[in-house]
């Protein structure tokens, strides 16, 4: 068994196929200037199933990790509880119990998706910096999800240039702007 984590803008399942927008986030910039600084984000993950993984339960656990320069990594808390007769390890983490049925037409070399889509929108990060989801199935990590939240860039008043009055000289990072001939 294995599985593979996207964090995107939207991700949804329809009819056992992952449809998702806005792949691959990087940097996440928050709609609020203090904290809790709210994002909105989405995370695919792509289950793979083999023949000797069905017709079992598995538990599957979701965890968000703060990594601070000077605290190291730090849980941030996606529940407020832990299922019943649950491990108290488990706290703050997305917990989710599920049998993938054997098909008959299942070979023993098949390995079978099962999609799923988690929107967390709104979600409240503590603090600006460096974080990872990690997905882990039946106790072993599986895959990983790394970005960095930042504050959003200041809107531009229009009509001015803030990168050449500040004698940036250009574009972002004070790069000149390429122009080519008009489309």
């Amino acid at each position: 068994m294995d599985a593979k984590v996207i964090l995107c803008d939207f991700a949804e399942v329809a009819g056992g196929k992952m449809f998702i927008s806005g792949a691959g986030l990087a940097l996440l910039a928050s709609g609020t200037p203090a904290p809790p600084y709210r994002v909105n984000v989405a995370l695919a993950i792509m289950g793979l199933i083999g023949l000797k993984d069905t017709d079992a339960q598995h538990k599957m656990t979701l965890e968000l990790v703060y990594v601070g320069p000077d605290t190291g990594e730090t849980r941030v808390p996606l529940a407020d509880e832990v299922p019943e007769g649950g491990d108290p390890a488990d706290k703050g983490m997305f917990i989710a119990y599920f049998v993938a049925p054997r098909s008959p037409e299942m070979l023993p070399t098949d390995e079978w998706a099962m999609p799923m889509a988690i929107p967390m929108y709104g979600l409240g990060l503590p603090a600006l910096g460096s974080y990872y989801f990690s997905v882990r199935i039946d106790g072993r990590e599986m895959d990983r999800a790394t970005f960095r939240l930042v504050l959003p860039e200041p809107p531009e008043v229009e009509g001015t240039d803030s990168s050449a009055s500040a004698g940036q000289g250009g574009g972002p990072q004070g790069r000149p702007i390429a122009e080519g001939p008009p489309v």
